[in-house]
């Protein structure tokens, strides 16, 4: 009984100084880490900040466009035009434009097999002056890599328009949504309504015309 007694005691003995052995070891793995320096890792890549183009000291705008035009009764026909803006403040402008279209013949014409109009007479031309109020703006993600200054305006304005025999006032009503991609540089794409009276057949009518154009303009 002595024998076995002292055998249990020596085992619990050898136990303890192992348990309190790996305790020590443990506790000087995690001190030795906790004494090891941390390594930051700085990427390589460099994102440069986006510089984007905006209107700065310039306040006049010259440009051309191109676009459809719908003419009330009539079909819908190419039609171009130059334009010279002035940007009385960041929400203000004033522009006038000038644009030409050649209507071609309408469908009861052509069921008619007969032009009620004269050869001058399909051309339809206007010249208006309108002012626009920027309603939206921020940016525009043109391209993955690309983001540009907008805004979009309403355009509202007076004119006159020559068309089958009629030289009348006109008015005018519109969106305009513009994008600077340099700053020497601006394209917009217009939606516009004109509006005038029109004698045509012995009647007179108020006719809404519709047009849709893009244009590129050269700050200055």
């Amino acid at each position: 009984m002595n024998y076995l007694t002292k055998n249990l005691l020596q085992f619990s003995a050898a136990l303890i100084v192992c348990g309190f052995s790996s305790s020590l070891a443990l506790a000087q793995d995690a001190s030795e880490q906790t004494r090891k320096p941390v390594r930051v890792v700085i990427p390589d890549k460099r994102v440069d900040a986006a510089q984007p183009a905006t209107i700065d000291t310039e306040k006049f705008e010259l440009g051309a466009y191109a676009g459809m035009l719908s003419v009330a009764d009539f079909n819908t026909n190419l039609v171009t035009g130059f334009s010279l803006t002035y940007h009385i403040t960041r929400d203000w402008l004033a522009q006038v434009q000038m644009g030409q279209s050649t209507v071609s013949r309408a469908t009861f014409e052509d069921i008619a097999d007969a032009n009620f109009l004269a050869d001058g007479e399909y051309d339809f031309t206007y010249t208006t002056l309108s002012g626009g109020y920027r309603i939206a703006h921020g940016r525009s993600f043109l391209s993955t890599k690309g983001k540009y200054d907008s805004a979009i305006f309403l355009l509202a304005g007076v004119g006159n328009i020559e068309f089958a025999g009629n030289s009348a006032a006109s008015g005018l009503l519109g969106l305009s949504y513009r994008v600077v991609p340099t700053d020497w540089m601006t394209i917009n794409l217009d939606f516009k309504n004109h509006l005038f009276e029109r004698e045509f057949l012995d009647t007179t009518s108020q006719t809404m015309n519709n047009e849709l154009n893009i244009g590129v303009n050269v700050l200055f």
